[in-house]
């Protein structure tokens, strides 16, 4: 996919970065580099570029996509390589309001009014924003009216694991900060199923939620996989025949993508998921839908009791990821962005 001259940025070196900067610059042949603090001090780290870069070194890009830029550095970069004529775009994958008002994430704290302020003022000086839903970019409009769709896509060969035979059934959960509330009604039914079928085992990675089950059913049954590199969650995700996806009904869950179930089906595992945030589940098909945890607790069981479902849904779900939500087809959607950006910078080179 032949594209302008691109550098993609990402903020810092962990999950969001790897998803949202460095899958879609992989699949299109542009550079891509971590950065940590701002310019003109900014310190670019890893990545895939073929020589040493400096913030002084940006305006020889075409196009700059840069995650979640925040600060007068960033804020001062941005203008200045725009005068130099480079079409700079912000990519942001969550609602960033959302997360100082959610009490159980744990940097809450730092994402107070001003950080806010000072993200905002940042997307609105970029020529475009990246989205990773629509929810996302309707929202993000009212900031900045070019707004575009880019949803996540799933490295595929990194899920290319086989799941090992083993005597009991696995459900699992795993992520980041911000999620327990909505998995404590969720861990009660677990818990329920588990009093009722001993072959019943439960595995957090992210969080350490299967400590709270651990004291009944013992550490043998309740297995916790801390916080730790992108590169261990898929081997860890092999303990799974079911994983869970629970949601609130709030902005901070409307935002997010439905990386969770992209990343369960490229393994060959049921998720058993909130439809607001996966809506292109097909529910019993490559996977379920449950609004509620009664909900979730019943198609839980039904699972664990029935090998060939869990095996049937997984298989469709793989099926319909590798076809439809690839990183390589994702990256399709990167390559129509920068081409039309592109095309436009050149045009408005033209007449000046």
């Amino acid at each position: 996919m032949e594209i302008p001259k691109t550098l993609f940025l990402s903020r810092g070196n962990k999950g969001a970065g790897w998803y949202r900067c460095a899958l879609p610059a992989l699949a299109l042949g542009a550079d891509w580099t971590c950065y940590a603090g701002e310019p003109p001090n900014a310190r670019f780290f890893h990545g895939r570029i073929e020589r040493e870069l400096s913030v002084a070194d940006v305006p020889d890009y075409d196009v700059v996509a840069i995650q979640q830029p925040r600060g007068a550095g960033w804020l001062g970069a941005i203008r200045d390589w725009q005068r130099r004529g480079v079409v700079v775009l912000a990519d942001v994958d969550d609602w960033l309001r959302g997360i100082r008002r959610k009490k159980d994430h744990d940097f809450n704290d730092l994402f107070g009014r001003k950080t806010i302020e000072e993200f905002e003022l940042c997307m609105r000086a970029v020529d475009g924003i990246i989205c990773s839903t629509p929810w996302l970019a309707e929202r993000y409009a009212t900031l900045n009216p070019r707004t575009y769709l880019c949803r996540n896509g799933i490295d595929l060969k990194r899920y290319a694991l086989t799941l090992p035979e083993r005597g009991y059934v696995g459900v699992g959960w795993s992520g980041a900060t911000g999620h327990r509330i909505a998995m404590q009604p969720w861990l009660a039914q677990v818990t329920d199923v588990m009093r009722e079928r001993a072959d019943v085992h439960f595995i957090s990675v992210g969080q350490r939620f299967a400590d709270e089950l651990a004291p009944e059913f013992g550490e043998s049954r309740c297995i916790s996989i801390p916080f730790t590199a992108l590169d261990t969650y898929p081997a860890s995700m092999t303990l799974y025949d079911v994983a869970l996806a629970p949601a609130g009904d709030s902005s901070f869950y409307r935002g997010k993508s439905d990386l969770r179930w992209l990343e369960s089906s490229a393994i060959g595992l049921p998720l058993i998921a909130d439809p607001v945030v996966y809506p292109e589940i097909e529910h019993g098909v490559t996977g379920f839908h449950a609004s509620t945890p009664e909900e979730m607790g019943e198609i839980l069981r039904e699972l664990v009791d029935d090998e060939d479902l869990r095996r049937r849904v997984g298989a469709a779900a793989k099926a319909h990821v590798t076809e439809h939500r690839s990183a390589q087809l994702a990256a399709e959607q990167w390559a129509d962005v920068l081409r039309e950006v592109g095309a436009e910078r050149r045009a408005y080179g033209a007449v000046a």
